[in-house]
């Protein structure tokens, strides 16, 4: 009796190639690579590997990944093309559009004005350089979107941090805040990066206002702080409300310093030539500590500095901090984020650095107790005679 057998043919020269190119091409790619995927859909973009990998692949680029990548390919984003099919905003319509994921604390605001105008806010896109290149998480200022942050084009990187588009060319604002707290009894630092991130959610979002809460918790000198974040926006308004609330949620007494400032990069990302300070009544033009108990703001102004010879050929743009409460900082301009000038030191203002810093403390906390400081941050407005800065009216009125 004959049995029926299924025929064996061996492989075809087709198949054994593409074996071969699985095994020697695909399959090692595979093993060398790090898979990101946030779920933001930016794009596809492929990376020089860290820690062990030889190449990663991420579907969004933040600020400071941009001297690893290799290749990139943009990829138009699912939820602003909706939002935009959808939209029920005319030209002219003054309104907030927002993106913010909880699960990894960034995203970025949008503030839409007539005229094609807008202020761009960007919220935790970007690796803190303090702190190894670790990612930051939650409302901190800084980063960009993919498109702007990838390559060295600076028309671009105008758009990062806090930028300002008055519908024909963006300038920039405020770039990567520095924030760091520091104990009162040892040399220790916390920078936003070192904060254990514990969540965030959008308190309350509509087409005219937009609050986003985050959580943090931290060692610092043994003691565990809790660092509560609110920022604020309102349509149509050129700044922002900041409010960073610490705890003490140990139980021994500790103290702490809390420090906010920038090197703005005003005007055009990159170059601090023509930025110099101002309050209320005059610029200043070298290094200066700011009289708190009689102003209660100030900024930097892209205007020129006299005492370097440096003309006014510059943007005019000009941009400002207010502080509130009885507790006042310490703030001071230098020619860097670690320069603490004299007492009259009169050194211009003149580095590619040029610094704004207010500091609270030393504040003493007991198990349970509580500092909260509030600021608002954002850019100013000019006199129409005189072209000097002006802030714009602020309130902190129903903020939490």
């Amino acid at each position: 009796m004959f049995k029926n057998y299924l025929p064996v043919y061996p492989p075809s020269k087709k198949f054994i190639i593409y074996i071969a190119i699985f095994f020697g091409l695909i399959l090692p790619f595979i093993l060398v690579t790090h898979l990101e995927f946030t779920g933001h859909f930016e794009g596809i973009y492929l990376l020089r590997g860290t820690g062990g990998s030889l190449l990663e692949v991420k579907d969004d680029l933040y600020l400071n990944d941009d001297y690893r990548l290799l290749a990139s390919l943009d990829l138009p984003n699912p939820r602003s093309y909706f939002r935009k099919l959808f939209s029920r905003h005319k030209p002219g319509d003054v309104y907030l559009e927002y993106e913010w994921d909880k699960k990894d604390g960034s995203g970025y605001v949008r503030n839409i004005m007539p005229g094609g105008k807008q202020m761009l806010t960007c919220f935790g896109r970007y690796k803190d350089l303090e702190n190894g290149d670790a990612y930051v998480h939650g409302p901190f200022v800084g980063g960009g979107l993919p498109a702007e942050v990838k390559g060295d084009d600076v028309e671009k990187m105008n758009q990062t941090g806090m930028a300002y588009f008055d519908g024909r060319r963006w300038y920039h604002v405020w770039c990567t805040a520095n924030e760091v707290i520091d104990s009162a009894y040892v040399m220790e630092q916390l920078y936003p990066s070192q904060w254990e991130y514990m969540g965030s959610k959008v308190v309350h979002a509509s087409d005219h206002g937009l609050i986003i809460r985050s959580e943090h918790k931290a060692l610092l000198n043994g003691v565990p702080l809790r660092m509560e974040r609110y920022v604020s926006f309102k349509a149509g308004e050129t700044y922002f409300i900041l409010s960073v609330k610490i705890t003490n949620i140990g139980d021994t007494k500790t103290g702490i310093y809390f420090s906010y400032g920038d090197e703005p990069w005003l005007g055009n990302y990159g170059s601090s030539k023509g930025n110099v300070g101002w309050v209320k009544d005059f610029l200043i033009e070298h290094n200066f500590w700011v009289d708190t108990q009689k102003y209660s703001y100030a900024g930097y102004f892209d205007y020129g500095n006299d005492l370097i010879g440096e003309g006014h050929n510059f943007t005019m743009t000009a941009d400002f901090i207010e502080w509130f409460g009885k507790d006042r900082p310490d703030v001071y301009f230098s020619n860097s984020p670690n320069d603490y000038p004299a007492v009259n030191d009169m050194t211009p203002l003149q580095s590619n650095a040029r610094f704004m810093t207010l500091k609270w403390g030393p504040e003493f906390l007991q198990p349970g107790k509580s500092v909260k400081h509030v600021m608002a941050i954002g850019m100013a407005g000019h006199d129409p005679k005189t072209g000097f800065p002006v802030k714009p009216d602020t309130t902190i009125e129903g903020q939490p």
